[in-house]
């Protein structure tokens, strides 16, 4: 396994353990969890809300200014709440609720005004002969119509209970699962009496932890007794059901549960899924104009009005105040101000519609899974790929979970939170690249120490910003120029100074050279005693490595001739130096023992370079460079000087070339006749027309010397001349020079 794929595999596993402690963490913090999910839930709210549809049979009939301007402040006297009822069940509603209650006498009636009066010594008439009261009115009202009342649950202790309709059971009675309260606020015996039905028009305060109605209770428990919300009671007048049904957690099939929950409730055709506390999730439409009739709008208006009876006939009624200071003013996802008997109303449309939002008990249970779905996805694809795709999977998920939860809740009605997941892709992507990034901190601070003597500091900002790119882990084989440089004769130097004034002179000649060989953007090896060596190519890659080692050979020599100029003013040795090149495939990397690697590079070009250098001695050259090096930098100014062999490569021979200069000196006049004077003595020497070789050589050794220096070479070529005089040339005689010595 490379090093790379090391690293990823840890940034992987490291995902997964944070998946892991986000999983514990967010099981430990539901209520976190749960109101960040809660959030999201809400801004769908907002971006879509439930589609209003005025064909439902819902409507409010509000205690508005319109009605207060009309028939005075609030409270109202029960004979004009007489009057609306009686209107409402005279023009067909299917039942009537009011989210109100009748707790205290009507005190506009005659009887309250006497008793108040009579404090005072007044001893006013009774209006009424027959001795009704206000609520007398009311109540014979509310006899003959489908009305269910209202009743106030509170957490403070009372004996008040309201009469309303016990439900039946499915499985054990879930009581203990359900809201509970402590007291009531009831209506006037007589009224409680005579109306259809008794609910609450609590909403529950465990929902509105934050001040926000998400969520309604269809049933609540005071003391010994079960009530019953007003829109379900109101379903079940309007259904015409004697009751309702409440179904336990046992009695719907449930299994692995052992407190008991309650799961749904059934009354007359509808068949409702609760939270395990009896509750129903709320979704929106907003406030609608369509939804409201003034109660004034009822009162004044004429009885078989076509467009007032269609808006009641058949309709369920909520009678509640919509006027700021009168009713209950909530808050809602969509709304911060929001008439309590708006939110009954938009829970019985939804259920009418058959709309309402679920959080099913595997949602949970989806929304872990989907965590460690996503976490291992991330995980896979660093492992296998990069941390770039790893990072578009990380933005797909986070873009498509959200996406997955608004489909759900938009075309299925279910809760599905993606504060999980997200947390997970999040998570799990951000530890990875944290884990990544120190490790590239950790792999950039090596690479710098390793190269920050050997290459420019360009190159190593270069190799440093994207390893991977220039650097494969473990090694790879590449096209290298491989340098060799050699000092001539360094024993006698050394044996020449001093310790102290050979360390001197060595760093003098050290670094003008690696600085020769930093600028053309070579890497420098290693340092060997005087000999330096380099390539190019690697780890940063570059097309042009041939040109560039060239380039760099050539400013060798220039830097050790003006190096020299300096030694001899100090009477210092000069320094004289040898400079081999080969181009050729090598496996390039981090070599050596695990308690220390060496970027390097091994391969037979890199011991035919050696073999280069070590040749300059014998032909008297600066620079000897192979065939490899002279095709790729063929305008360079190059002379073929022999055919050689090298030690240890027996059996191939290999063209060697010495270099007069750069581009500008192939161009020269100089260089051409150098090179055509050398090309027609080699010719001559290979076709064994050795008198003419000889002769030719002899001229080049005995001229002076313009671009380049073959006088050496020229006396090496003649004294083999000379050797093959001496004794008879072999039958396979091929003119390839075998050398016998590094």
């Amino acid at each position: 396994m490379t090093a790379a794929r090391r690293g990823r595999c840890k940034a992987a596993l490291t995902a997964l353990l944070v998946t892991a402690l986000i999983s514990l963490l967010t099981w430990e913090n539901a209520s976190l969890v749960r109101r960040l999910d809660t959030a999201v839930f809400d801004a769908f709210q907002r971006i879509s809300p439930r589609p209003y549809d005025p064909a439902i049979p819902v409507r409010i009939v509000a205690i508005d200014r319109l009605a207060l301007e009309r028939y005075g402040q609030w409270p109202w006297p029960r004979p004009v709440l007489a009057a609306l009822t009686e209107r409402l069940t005279n023009m067909g509603a299917r039942s009537i609720g009011f989210d109100m209650v009748f707790s205290e006498p009507d005190r506009t009636s005659p009887e309250e005004i006497a008793r108040s009066l009579e404090g005072f010594g007044i001893a006013p008439a009774r209006a009424y002969v027959d001795g009704r009261t206000h609520d007398r009115i009311f109540a014979d009202a509310l006899q003959g119509s489908p009305v269910v009342l209202g009743a106030i649950l509170t957490n403070e202790h009372n004996d008040r209970r309201p009469a309303a309709v016990q439900p039946s059971f499915l499985g054990s009675d879930p009581r203990g699962a359900l809201p509970m309260f402590g007291g009531a606020d009831i209506n006037r015996p007589a009224l409680a009496a005579a109306a259809a039905g008794i609910a609450s028009v609590t909403l529950n305060p465990r929902d509105r932890e934050d001040g926000i109605i998400r969520r309604a209770p269809l049933v609540s428990q005071v003391g010994d007794m079960l009530v019953p919300t007003l829109v379900l009671d109101v379903l079940r007048v309007g259904e015409g059901a004697p009751g309702y049904l409440l179904r336990g957690s046992d009695g719907g099939g449930e299994i692995g549960r052992s407190e008991i929950v309650a799961t749904g409730i059934r009354v007359g055709p509808h068949t409702l899924m609760t939270t395990h506390d009896g509750a129903v999730w709320i979704r929106y439409s907003g406030m609608r104009a369509e939804r409201t009739i003034s109660a004034a709008t009822i009162l004044d208006g004429v009885m078989d009005d076509p467009f007032l009876r269609r808006q009641i006939d058949g309709h369920f009624v909520l009678i509640g105040a919509t006027t700021p200071g009168l009713g209950d003013i909530v808050a809602t996802p969509i709304s911060s101000n929001v008439p309590g008997v708006e939110v009954h109303a938009e829970i019985l449309e939804q259920i009418l519609a058959g709309t309402v939002l679920t959080r099913p008990d595997w949602a949970t249970g989806t929304e872990r899974v989907t965590a460690w779905v996503v976490s291992l996805l991330i995980a896979g694809i660093i492992v296998v790929a990069a941390y770039g795709w790893a990072a578009i999977a990380a933005v797909a998920v986070l873009t498509t979970i959200p996406l997955l939860s608004f489909f759900a809740f938009n075309h299925h009605g279910l809760l599905l939170g993606p504060t999980i997941p997200i947390f997970a892709a999040l998570g799990a992507w951000m530890s990875a690249a944290a884990v990544d990034y120190l490790g590239a901190r950790r792999e950039r601070r090596e690479i710098r120490r390793q190269f920050e003597h050997f290459v420019a500091p360009d190159v190593i900002e270069e190799i440093a910003s994207d390893p991977n790119r220039h650097m494969s882990p473990g090694g790879e084989e590449r096209d290298l120029s491989i340098l060799f440089c050699d000092v001539r004769q360094f024993s006698k130097i050394s044996a020449a100074l001093e310790p102290g004034e050979l360390i001197e002179w060595l760093n003098g000649y050290l670094t003008p050279m690696a600085e020769a060989i930093i600028e053309e953007r070579g890497t420098i090896d290693k340092f060997i005693g005087d000999a330096i060596m380099a390539f190019w190519n690697a780890p940063r890659r570059d097309e042009n490595h041939a040109r560039g080692a060239l380039r760099g050979a050539l400013r060798l020599v220039m830097a050790a001739e003006a190096m020299n100029a300096g030694y001899a003013a100090r009477g210092f040795p000069l320094a004289k130096i040898g400079v081999g090149i080969n181009t050729g495939p090598c496996s390039v990397g981090r070599i050596g023992a695990k308690s220390r690697l060496d970027y390097t590079c091994v391969g037979d070009a890199v011991n035919i370079a050696s073999r280069f250098e070590g040749l300059t001695k014998v032909y008297g050259l600066d620079i000897c460079i192979g065939e490899g090096t002279a095709r790729q930098a063929h305008d360079f100014a190059l002379i073929e000087i022999d055919s050689v062999e090298v030690l240890g490569r027996s059996g191939s021979a290999l063209a060697l070339y010495a270099v007069a200069g750069d581009e500008a000196v192939a161009a020269s006049p100089a260089f051409r006749n150098a090179h055509d004077t050398w090309a027609e003595a080699l010719a001559a020497y290979r076709a064994q027309a050795f008198s003419a070789a000889r002769a030719a050589f002899a001229e080049i050794a005995e001229s002076e010397p313009d671009c380049i220096d073959l006088r050496y070479a020229a006396r090496t070529m003649i004294t083999r001349i000379d050797d093959y005089g001496m004794q008879p040339l072999r039958d396979d005689w091929d003119a390839v020079y075998r050398a016998t010595r590094k």
